[in-house]
């Protein structure tokens, strides 16, 4: 019997044996991703629709990969699995996107505080505070982005699944983001803007919830990495630097000044020129944000690292 890689290399394309293969990485990978389950849970027939849209978006450049890359059966299945896991998780970033717009939508909706502006209007279905009558906002996305992240004293239920998304915030907290929001914005503003700054300033609703694989189901590999390990490994630290050099550029520039001296308070005093417990406090909230930007994946602690030598503290 041929196996995939064989007929790859035979093929020039993919054949049975190989489309064979994505459909069962596809359906290991896809419930490590509880964000994209349907609420039915998972059947078959969602496994080839994922396969499908997979295979529309990444063919040809997963067919040049492999051909280029794999070097066996073994190497062919980890360079597929990557592929299959990282396009995965761009489909659960976009999910995290669309609930946070309904969930915006419903807390808006629900709250006397808040309106969608009337049909004929300047600016008809934006949402703005209530009972005001201003012209739609047009100014700059960063001002309205540092209205939310002022909001001090964020409330987060409890929460106890681990398959299950965390909500984002209680209900009373979001209200207090949205009014500080649109207060700032002195009119009304575009659900699609709203929905950004909230993603600012609850970057962790972008998270997806991870379910490891069995034990035995990881490989251990050995300490010289194969050609195509090297291409994962640098794939790898790309995605690390890209991800640190959009968080800092997410901070503020006493953000990025903060960052070298994390771990040093009296160096943080000199930088923020304030008390010891004020930049205790802040020290805090910049761990907490830094955290919450790098996420949960495995390379979260590179990515960090990654941010604090793109913040390097003043030369004397």
């Amino acid at each position: 019997m041929i196996t995939a890689f064989a007929e790859l290399q035979r093929l020039g394309h993919f054949g049975p044996e190989a489309l064979r293969l994505v459909q069962g990485l596809m359906s290991e990978e896809m419930r490590r991703f509880p964000a994209i389950e349907p609420a039915a849970g998972w059947q078959r027939a969602d496994v080839e629709d994922l396969v499908q849209d997979f295979l529309e978006q990444r063919f040809a450049a997963l067919t040049t990969m492999l051909l280029t890359t794999a070097r066996n059966d073994e190497s062919m299945g980890r360079l597929l699995r990557r592929s299959i896991r990282n396009w995965l998780i761009d489909r659960a970033r976009k999910t995290g996107t669309g609930r946070v717009r309904q969930l915006l939508e419903r807390v808006l909706g629900e709250s006397t505080e808040f309106e969608q502006v009337p049909p004929g209007q300047p600016g008809a279905g934006q949402w703005r505070l209530a009972r005001t009558s201003s012209e739609p906002w047009s100014g700059d996305h960063r001002e309205l982005i540092r209205a939310a992240d002022a909001v001090r004293d964020i409330r987060i239920g409890p929460w106890s699944s681990t398959t299950r998304r965390a909500p984002v915030a209680a209900r009373d907290s979001l209200i207090a983001v949205a009014r500080a929001v649109l207060s700032a914005a002195g009119g009304s503003v575009e659900i699609a803007q709203l929905t950004h700054v909230f993603l600012m300033r609850f970057p962790v609703a972008l998270d997806w919830a991870v379910v490891p694989l069995d034990a035995g189901e990881t490989e251990r590999h050995a300490d010289v990495r194969t050609p195509e390990e090297q291409s994962i490994a640098e794939c790898d630290e790309i995605d690390s630097a890209g991800g640190a050099a959009e968080i800092a550029g997410m901070l503020t520039p006493q953000e990025r000044a903060l960052v070298p001296h994390l771990d040093d308070v009296e160096a943080a005093q000199r930088v923020l020129s304030c008390r010891r417990s004020s930049a205790y406090h802040q020290m805090k909230r910049l761990r907490e944000k830094l955290t919450q930007l790098a996420g949960v994946g495995d390379d979260r602690h590179a990515v960090i690292l990654e941010v604090i030598r793109l913040c390097p503290p003043p030369s004397d």
